[in-house]
């Protein structure tokens, strides 16, 4: 083999992977692994560059890694390098480094050769680290992580094998100790578009989250958590780097600071804090559900007269679709008052996306008492110049779409769509009976005779402004009980949220104090008839469409 030839080799992903798992089989880090690959790289290319022929291309590189190996215990300080060294009878000539490289990268299409190698051996490091994490971190064994990052189950035994020598001081260290990773796990809340701007969808690793919990109260060193978790250095610098980075890349649950330290990114609370923050609005829902029974009996002949494209004839059957929409606005004028009364010198940071966790022990309550809502649009669909549908769902609703659903794709949807105003069940082919039968199953539509028609609250789109207004009708005479709430939470507010997050008040207000007050609000008009039971999961209850006619 000539010169031009065993240079091609080093391209060979194949051939990389063995020298990188040669490396990484000696090393205390993957930073070290790379370096000492790199090493081995620019001496193979030295040594072909002395070389008129090359007999055995693998033969030569072994030999060549070998020296390279020695060289690099050599020149290391540390006991493990010393010791490893003498163990290590080969002798070579001094490695190249970078003030040599130029002697012998003769042409631009080497230079571009080195580098494609070296993003190769940076993805290598990767990859052996993911290994690492999924089997000793996750408990997954070696089929479960071949069909994860779909590979060979022979390429991950490799890695592993490889990868044991490398963390073998640190995990008989975690096997002395005994460590186990605290028992929190975090719970999110969010609001915004999450599509693709969720930061909490890289933290679902137990792993992960008691990472981020330790970065809660002061910002941390990659030092201090590793020997915090007692889990190596390079697994825990690359999960810090993920997290700040998010799932956009801007977003993320931890920040870095100056000094290179980290620190949470967001509201981060124990569950007695969201407890404690919840019950400032839950001490005033006595006299918030004695209003809204008042509203609803005053205002039951509006509500029910409103032209729904759906036959309504049941106040609390409605009153669900207008309950998050109360709520909702008596959070807002809380929020104002404590923007312009209490917070008029801050700023809040406005994101796509916003969200804050709640960590849980074993000891704490099972889940949190969370009810949510979801919006779905589509244009040109079932006849209808535009669709919007919203979703309420927690504890007594199922959901039945989440963001990003596709209206135009989901059989049921389309039969409600085609529902409106009436749709003989005799001209239905048999695929549409069948999507009307799941249509009305998960309480979209209803069948009065022959005729299949909606079952949840349908509006008009020109119509929607007045549908809102009815909210705010039931919400009248709630001043006192918004003023009260807004003085003390903001109060709650300056005593509990660090510095660094002074500018997501609103979400502190809104996510964790406002968390579960509308499950409670929920079960207290349940309590109190003023909602009707739901009788099935999924249920019509609490899902409203509005549509644009063409």
């Amino acid at each position: 083999m000539d010169t031009n030839e065993a240079l091609k080799q080093l391209n060979n992903k194949e051939f990389l992977n063995m020298i990188y798992g040669f490396s990484y089989q000696r090393c205390n880090t993957a930073q070290e692994a790379e370096d000492l690959c790199s090493e081995i790289i620019l001496a193979v290319i030295a040594a072909i560059r002395r070389q008129e022929h090359i007999g055995s291309f693998h033969a030569f590189v072994w030999t060549v890694a070998r020296r390279a190996y020695a060289d690099y215990c050599r020149r290391c300080s540390s006991e493990h390098r010393t010791a490893a060294a003498e163990n290590c009878t080969l002798q070579a000539p001094a490695l190249l480094h970078d003030d040599a490289i130029e002697s012998y990268i003769e042409a631009e299409a080497e230079r571009e050769q080195l580098s494609m190698i070296y993003r190769e051996i940076a993805f290598l490091s990767k990859a052996y680290r993911d290994v690492m994490v999924m089997h000793y971190l996750d408990g997954l064994g070696v089929k479960d992580i071949a069909a994860r990052i779909g590979i060979s189950e022979t390429a991950v035994k490799q890695r592993l094998f490889s990868a044991r020598n490398t963390v073998r001081k640190e995990v008989k260290i975690m096997s002395e100790r005994k460590y186990v990773l605290k028992p929190v796990s975090l719970r999110f809340i969010g609001t915004g578009d999450p599509i693709g701007n969720a930061p909490q969808k890289k933290a679902e690793r137990s792993f992960s989250q008691n990472l981020i919990y330790l970065c809660r109260q002061r910002p941390k060193t990659p030092r201090e958590l590793s020997e915090e978790l007692c889990i190596p250095m390079p697994f825990i610098e690359e999960e810090l780097e993920l997290q700040c980075r998010g799932e956009n890349g801007s977003y993320g649950l931890l920040r870095r600071t100056d000094d290179g330290r980290y620190v949470t990114n967001f509201h981060l609370v124990d569950y007695e804090e969201f407890d404690q923050a919840n019950m400032i609005y839950e001490k005033y829902l006595p006299d918030y559900c004695g209003i809204i029974e008042k509203n609803l009996a005053k205002y039951s002949d509006r509500i029910l007269s409103f032209p729904y494209l759906s036959k309504q004839t049941d106040v609390h059957f409605i009153f669900w679709t207008l309950i998050c929409t109360m709520l909702y606005d008596l959070e807002a004028n809380v929020d104002v008052l404590i923007k312009d009364r209490y917070f008029s010198d801050i700023n809040p940071v406005q994101r796509d996306y916003t969200c804050v966790g709640i960590a849980m022990r074993a000891d704490d309550a099972e889940d949190i008492d969370y009810y949510g809502s979801t919006g779905i649009n589509a244009r040109s669909v079932g006849g209808c110049r535009s669709v919007f549908l919203m979703n309420l769902y927690g504890e007594r609703l199922e959901p039945h779409f989440d963001c990003g659903h596709n209206i135009s794709t989901d059989g049921k949807l389309l039969m409600l769509l085609r529902s409106i105003g009436g749709l003989p069940l005799s001209g239905l082919s048999e695929s549409d009976r069948e999507f009307a039968a799941r249509a009305i199953e998960c309480g979209y539509v209803r069948r009065r005779g022959d005729i299949i028609e909606p079952n949840i609250v349908a509006i008009d789109k020109s119509d929607y402004p007045e549908f809102s207004s009815l909210a705010a009708c039931l919400n009248e005479g709630t001043e006192a009980i918004t003023g009260a709430i807004a003085a003390e939470l903001s109060e709650y507010i300056r005593d509990h949220i660090p510095a660094r997050l002074i500018g997501e008040y609103d979400k502190y207000a809104s996510l964790i104090a406002g968390a579960e007050i509308s499950a409670r609000l929920v079960e207290a008009c349940i309590g109190r008839g003023l909602l009707t039971t739901p009788e099935s999961r999924p249920c019509a209850e609490g899902v409203i469409l509005t549509v644009e006619r063409a």
